[in-house]
């Protein structure tokens, strides 16, 4: 939107100032160089007096352009200010969301991907595509999120823990509603829409009594919940790795080292 008003006040300058120049020309006998020279100080009110109208139409087409064209010109210059400080802004609410996704990640989001891989028929297949290193760039951040943009999410209900991972969310119950409730994260949609399934789920297991026993008709309710979750969550985490690989290659470095695809969480530098 700022861009867009920057440019229309440009256009209109530009277009007073050519109008004025021929105008100048016409009416005051003015060389072209002069006659824009004298277009531009008058439309941003600088006005030296080294040159000035003789006719009186060059009065009045001297105070037309100091009507019309100053206060574009202003606006130019105002758009141009609010345009830079709203960039600012913008990289400053960026930076805010960045962090609070890792907190996200590091309190919960990693151990929540880990689980779910675990759960997962087509692991295999995964690791192929999804075992992050230190040699991953950009192209292979690409690859990886066009693969889950089809991938099926097939959780098998039964290799996954529910006991241990109802206690996992209600442990981080009021940490989830401290994120939800961080007016930043409205301007990232995914990552809201994730933290929302996120609390559904936690809320559904929190209301059952036996996580360990549960009718087939019920697990199927909740493997919806969970495929909702490990559909939107795996996307974030790699645009999480990504940021962290630019912006913190020493914690991309640890994420490496405790990939969910490894046997434990043990990071362990070893040669």
């Amino acid at each position: 939107m700022e861009r867009t008003r920057l440019y229309i006040f440009a256009a209109v300058f530009f277009g007073v100032a050519l109008a004025g120049t021929l105008g100048f020309m016409h009416v005051e006998g003015l060389g072209a160089l002069d006659a824009l020279y004298f277009s531009v100080v008058t439309i941003t009110t600088v006005g030296y007096g080294d040159i000035h109208p003789v006719t009186a139409t060059g009065k009045l087409l001297a105070m037309a352009l100091i009507l019309s064209g100053g206060g574009t010109f202003f606006g130019i210059l105002a758009a141009a200010v609010e345009m830079f400080l709203g960039r600012r802004e913008k990289r400053v609410r960026g930076q805010k969301l960045d962090m609070i996704i890792g907190l996200f990640f590091s309190q919960v989001g990693s151990t929540l991907v880990r689980r779910l891989i675990r759960a997962d028929a087509g692991v295999a297949f995964l690791k192929e595509n999804l075992d992050v290193s230190l040699r991953w760039d950009k192209e292979n951040f690409r690859k990886a999120q066009a693969i889950l943009r089809d991938y099926a999410y097939d959780v098998d209900m039964a290799a996954l823990d529910l006991p241990a991972l109802g206690k996992l969310l209600s442990d981080n119950s009021e940490f989830l509603v401290r994120l939800l409730e961080n007016p930043n994260i409205l301007e990232h949609e995914a990552f809201t829409s994730l933290l929302q399934a996120v609390f559904h789920l936690k809320e559904e297991l929190a209301h059952r009594r036996d996580l360990e026993h549960l009718p087939r008709a019920d697990l199927e309710h909740l493997r919806v919940d969970v495929r909702r979750i490990y559909s939107q969550i795996l996307i974030q985490w790699l645009h999480y790795l990504d940021h962290i690989k630019e912006n913190f290659p020493y914690f991309f470095s640890f994420q490496c080292r405790v990939t969910p695809f490894l046997a434990g969480e043990d990071a362990t530098v070893r040669e």
